[in-house]
């Protein structure tokens, strides 16, 4: 590759826009109620820059090819409860603009060097009439994921032309390439639209379509989708429909499916956790791994082949040869029915080993993760005079089970505000010790696993995880909450009151399809509002 050294930053070219939006709630409990279903309202929409992994898809998608060598973007922040899309937390930082440089000039250099590369994305010859302007307006639709406009068209190919006569042909085309990819148009989804009637803006077919491609494909549109913006087809919901019943059924939707379970289910976690070597032999950051991986193969299996039912009751697995030991199962990576203690996502090991300490199990951590990820509800902060360690389990206290050591702990009338709650839950996963590993003793007791489940809409006891989930399957609460949840990702914020009446509908629309997960992705992308943006008064 030529080292040809840029001089421009990120808003060398110039942004058309304006960056900013109005500042959305992060309580998601401030949807509020539906006053009126019947008035179109609108929470915020916040400019969303790409996401570390949108970056990656969407160059990769861009060149057609694999990429040339580029630099790890920072990891995006995420706040609790949300999502690495979400906005707000989106900031760029100097390594992002420093790295987001590299990247292009690396890219550019492919685009200008690499023979198939360059036949596919630079559509002229430098000897043709016009070839600046050809090109400029060929990669720009597709990089900038719409029509340059007229001034960006005569801007970008002064640009190409000032670098060819500097340098050469391909040096412009690099050039030229790596300032596209810097520029705010790249690296955000700027929704700039149309007014509609002074509150709504009307998105642009191509910025329906960038909305789409990012939600189901984490990535920018196909020639399919880009032909129906181009059409001016994305106006008509129906329309919308059928792109997204298209793009559910590409190869690439698992794979955003699975992202989307990964950040919401919290399946990495696991990755993270250690165990005592002298009581699991077994672990080891691979079965970690392997164990985020079965989740989330389990999660996309559910989203295209079930519903929300069978995320707490199937017993579908992928069981890798670094899982089988801990299943007590022989491997089968291509999908198998595990035994019945293991009904639901609830029961795998990713959930298990990842909210669990070292030496066992922890019904406080178990439980809080079903009020906040199941439930969408919010849990108090333990008192600041609060031991948070693992109970001590000394042989001078008798023998006791985990539970009993965590009941002794948390028996005060202050500790059981919330403990009644919380450890209603995590009370059910106690056949399960730190690693997941299926149990009925715990240090020669029986293992009890009995609960009282409150706060799910259909409270009741239970006894085991198969029970409890089975709760979970029914639950009213759990199927609002996935919608939410959904809803909050595909937004990339939290819910506010403008969202009060689309949620509810939404919510209604899921129990009403027997909780069938992609159409409920349907349902979001065929509501009006998916076509509007509120409007902003300028500054």
């Amino acid at each position: 590759m030529r080292r040809v050294f840029p001089t421009f930053v990120l808003l060398a070219l110039g942004c058309s826009g304006e960056i900013g939006a109005p500042t959305g709630s992060t309580d998601p409990s401030a949807a509020g109620v539906c006053r009126n279903p019947d008035v179109l309202q609108l929470g915020s929409a916040p400019v969303r820059r790409l996401t570390a992994n949108e970056y990656r898809n969407t160059l990769e998608d861009l060149l057609g090819r694999p990429l040339p060598e580029i630099p790890e973007l920072p990891p995006d922040a995420v706040t609790a409860g949300s999502f690495e899309n979400e906005a707000l937390a989106l900031a760029a930082s100097d390594v992002h603009v420093a790295r987001w440089e590299q990247s292009a000039f690396a890219v550019g250099g492919q685009v200008a060097d690499d023979p198939e590369t360059r036949a596919r994305l630079v559509p002229c010859d430098e000897t043709d009439a016009g070839c600046a302007e050809e090109f400029v307006a060929s990669f720009g639709r597709r990089a900038l994921r719409r029509p340059l406009t007229a001034e960006e068209t005569t801007r970008y190919a002064a640009f190409f032309e000032e670098q060819r006569a500097a340098i050469d042909f391909a040096g412009a085309v690099q050039l030229t390439v790596t300032a596209m990819l810097q520029s705010p148009q790249f690296l955000y989804r700027l929704e700039i639209g149309g007014d509609l009637d002074g509150e709504h803006v009307a998105l642009s077919d191509h910025e329906v379509a960038s909305r789409l491609s990012y939600l189901l494909w984490q990535s920018m549109p196909d020639d399919e989708l880009f032909a129906a913006a181009d059409a001016g087809e994305l106006q008509d919901l129906g329309n919308v429909a059928a792109q997204t019943r298209r793009m559910l059924e590409h190869p690439r939707a698992r794979a955003a499916i699975g992202e989307y379970f990964r950040q919401w289910l919290h399946l990495d976690r696991v990755a993270g956790e250690h165990k005592l070597p002298e009581l699991v032999p077994e672990w080891s950051p691979a079965v970690a791994a392997a164990a985020t991986l079965e989740s989330q193969q389990f999660a996309e299996h559910v989203f295209f082949e079930g519903n929300l039912r069978d995320l707490f009751t199937s017993r579908h697995g992928f069981v890798s040869e670094e899982l089988a030991p801990l299943y007590g199962v022989a491997a089968a990576p291509e999908g198998t029915e595990l035994p019945a203690e293991r009904a639901g996502i609830l029961s795998r090991i990713a959930f298990l080993g990842g909210e669990a300490h070292e030496a066992n199990g922890s019904p406080p951590l178990r439980g809080v993760y079903v009020i906040r990820r199941l439930l969408c509800q919010a849990t108090g902060s333990p008192p600041a005079n609060a031991d948070t360690s693992p109970p001590d389990r000394s042989e001078d206290m008798g023998p006791m089970t985990n539970r009993m050591a965590f009941e002794e702990r948390t028996a005060s009338a202050e500790c059981q505000q919330c403990h009644t709650r919380i450890d209603g839950f995590g009370f059910g996963f106690e056949a399960f010790d730190m690693a997941g590993r299926f149990r009925t003793s715990d240090n020669g007791l029986p293992v009890d696993a009995s609960g009282f489940a409150i706060g799910i809409g259909n409270d009741a006891a239970y006894e085991g995880a198969d029970e409890l989930q089975a709760l979970f399957a029914e639950s009213p609460t759990v199927q609002d909450c996935a919608v939410e949840t959904f809803f909050t990702y595909a937004q990339g914020r939290a819910p506010e009151a403008g969202d009060s009446c689309q949620l509810e509908a939404l919510q209604t629309a899921f129990r009403a399809a027997d909780g069938d997960l992609d159409e409920m992705v349907v349902q979001l992308v065929t509501r009006p509002e998916f076509l509007l943006r509120p409007a902003v008064e300028s500054e």
